[in-house]
């Protein structure tokens, strides 16, 4: 999810809603919040509300994935009882500030947090935005032996090769690694471990299509839908205020969002960012791509 900003900097249930009706009939099953939802930008009353409204509009249609900060076992403790609260389903923890703990130290913290957690958990390993990088060891460690742990989204610079080390070291293990970054490196991500990405909602149509043909082997078409965007993508990797007005930007010319505001404060956008998106969408014919991808799946 990204979060819409009304004018005032509150968030705008409106569009929220308009946002979750759309992701739901292009067939997503599970929502989350995460950096590209500005948590890092939001309270905890406006990160909580968010989530607790998207829970009530999910009326089993989908489920909810919030989303916790680990700066300490106790905050972490805190944070996750504060996400089961919101009757979210799944809660996605990101160790932070922890850049010089040990590795076993880290291991006895999120055993603590998933212990202590009512609801599932997900590990979320992203460094370039935590400062930290959990290592393979550690990641397959906390799938093989917490039990609250039921997933690992794993988005460093290198995400598909990390993925195959994570594989690695599950020894045969069946384990849910879950993609990100945008989804930049998706295809490669499916063939390193991968079962799922959380990459961003203003396209949903073409990861859910990337999906299906890999699952039916047909590799040279997902690689084909994959490269054609890839272009848009990579613009949004510049940074990750970049990255999030993209994703409202695509949203609002799907006709999804009316507004692209950010979270305040935040980078000043490069002046050129609308011309660049708009050139992208109309030579490489992406709008359409979207659509024709929701009829693949």
């Amino acid at each position: 999810m990204v979060t819409p900003f009304s004018g005032n900097g509150s968030i705008d249930l409106d569009q929220l809603d308009a946002e979750v009706e759309f992701l739901v009939s292009r067939g997503v099953k599970w929502l989350g919040f995460g950096f590209g939802s500005e948590v890092n930008r939001l309270s905890q009353s406006a990160l909580a509300e968010a989530v607790s409204y998207v829970v009530c509009l999910s009326a089993g249609r989908f489920g909810v994935i919030g989303n916790a900060e680990m700066t300490s076992i106790s905050r972490g403790i805190e944070e996750v009882r504060r996400v089961g609260e919101t009757g979210a389903h799944v809660a996605m923890v990101r160790p932070s500030g922890l850049a010089d703990v040990s590795e076993d130290a880290l291991l006895e913290a999120f055993e603590a947090v998933a212990a202590g957690s009512s609801v599932p958990v997900i590990v979320q390993d992203a460094p370039l935005s935590t400062g930290l990088a959990l290592s393979p060891a550690t990641l397959a460690s906390l799938a093989l032996q917490v039990s609250n742990v039921i997933a690992l989204k794993i988005e460093p610079l290198n995400p598909a090769r990390k993925m195959s080390l994570v594989s690695e070291r599950l020894n045969g293990v069946k384990a849910t690694i879950i993609g990100g970054g945008g989804g930049i490196d998706y295809v490669h991500e499916l063939e390193r471990g991968a079962v799922a990405t959380m990459p961003g909602p203003a396209y949903p149509e073409l990861f859910a299509a990337i999906s299906t043909l890999h699952a039916k082997g047909d590799r040279r078409q997902a690689l084909q839908l994959w490269s054609r965007a890839l272009p848009l993508m990579e613009l949004g990797k510049r940074d990750m205020d970049t990255f999030l007005f993209v994703q409202k930007y695509v949203l609002s010319r799907r006709g999804i969002l009316s507004s692209t505001r950010l979270g305040r404060p935040h980078r000043d956008l490069d002046p050129r960012l609308i011309h660049e998106i708009d050139e992208l969408l109309v030579e490489l014919g992406l709008l359409e791509l979207f659509d024709e991808c929701g009829k693949l799946t």
